[in-house]
């Protein structure tokens, strides 16, 4: 491999646990636009890579630091295994967290607070990734027969990580961290949304079909309108057939909302976005107001804060590199069609493909601000 091909800092930052933790001793942070993920899984990390590769991220100088908690359940050796297959990868780190977390210990100062801070300090943004389900405890509610979880301390750091970025309803006495550095910029995507609600003192509707539509089985939701569904339940009835592993469907933006206001949509713009979930924001947490909805108002697809003018979370997928990759695999929708398309190609022919183009070129603008 050459000497260029790969700058990884294959130190894996240990932070203390008890308190008054701390960092250990390394060199200082690189130069650079340094941009946090936070627990991304190895296809969230190359995804990223590419987008800043093919110039659809236009950071200049960016550094990503993927950061976990030490007990976290994602395979940060997958992380290293990826990196060794990608030309050319911009400046990476990994970082793991120590420090116990409980569903008690989340809203609060606590043994990983000191991290917390570090890192937000040393860095000009932060990304919270898709996955499963947040376990209902953390948001005050009981537990569903629908949800699934399977990530319980990944789910504790990201809140309690997000609580300390935004402050919640929790525990209103808690001063947080963007109060100082009220520009930074946050995004979250799926999962990653409902955490920014959650950590933010709201809840969660645990499973769509029946919370919202009062429906039990697939095929009363395949019998609904193609907006009204969320992910890609024909997956569910021919889990072999070569289909998208998202849903297609239009989203519509709130007045004077996010959308219209940073990225300067159209306000009567529908685009096409990826869905793929089962749950979505129920009672919205402290200072979060909703930027985009589905066509019949009934979910919410994005959100942003009222005092933290870069905070966003939505729904859907914009950053799959699937929608960005034009030799990505043909597949269908439904079992149904006869018709394959990239995800490339068929958000392009239904105009929405600009759409994507521009929430990045956004997230670059901000970050270069």
């Amino acid at each position: 491999m050459k000497k260029w091909f790969l700058v990884f800092l294959a130190s894996i930052c240990m932070v203390a646990g008890m308190a008054g933790c701390h960092r250990e001793m390394v060199a200082a942070p690189p130069a650079g636009v340094r941009i946090l993920l936070i627990d991304p899984s190895p296809a969230d990390l190359e995804g990223m890579i590419k987008k800043i590769q093919q110039r659809i991220i236009t950071v200049d100088r960016p550094v990503l630091v993927a950061v976990y908690h030490e007990e976290t359940e994602r395979n940060r050796q997958g992380i290293a295994r990826m990196l060794e297959s990608i030309e050319r990868p911009p400046l990476v780190e990994v970082e793991a967290v120590a420090g116990a977390l409980t569903a008690d210990n989340l809203f609060q100062k606590n043994a990983c607070s000191d991290a917390f801070y570090r890192l937000f300090k040393n860095s000009e943004a932060a990304i919270f990734f898709g996955g499963d389900d947040i376990p209902p405890v953390a948001y005050g509610r009981k537990t569903s027969l629908l949800t699934d979880i399977s990530t319980p301390m990944r789910h504790y750091f990201e809140l309690s990580f997000l609580f300390h970025l935004l402050g919640g309803g929790q525990n209103s006495d808690f001063k947080p961290f963007m109060e100082e550095k009220p520009e930074f910029v946050v995004y979250g995507f799926c999962l990653g949304m409902q955490t920014i609600n959650a950590a933010a003192g709201g809840s969660l509707y645990q499973d769509i079909p029946s919370e919202v539509y009062g429906l039990r089985y697939v095929e009363e939701v395949l019998a609904q309108e193609s907006a009204a569904r969320h992910r890609n339940y024909h997956r569910q009835l021919a889990p072999r057939a070569d289909l998208f592993w998202c849903h297609l469907h239009p989203i519509r933006f709130i007045a004077d909302g996010w959308f219209i206001q940073k990225m300067k949509r159209a306000a009567q713009e529908q685009p096409l976005v990826c869905s793929s979930h089962h749950q979505a924001v129920h009672e919205l947490g402290k200072d979060l107001v909703v930027a985009a909805a589905s066509l019949d108002g009934r979910v919410v697809e994005a959100i942003a804060h009222a005092r933290y003018p870069n905070v966003l979370g939505v729904q859907f997928h914009p950053e799959a590199f699937a929608i960005y990759d034009t030799a990505g695999p043909r597949l269908r929708l439904s079992p149904a069609d006869t018709a394959a398309f990239t995800l490339h190609d068929f958000l392009k022919e239904k105009n929405s493909l600009a759409f994507h183009l521009a929430f990045w070129r956004t997230f670059s603008a901000l970050l270069q601000k």
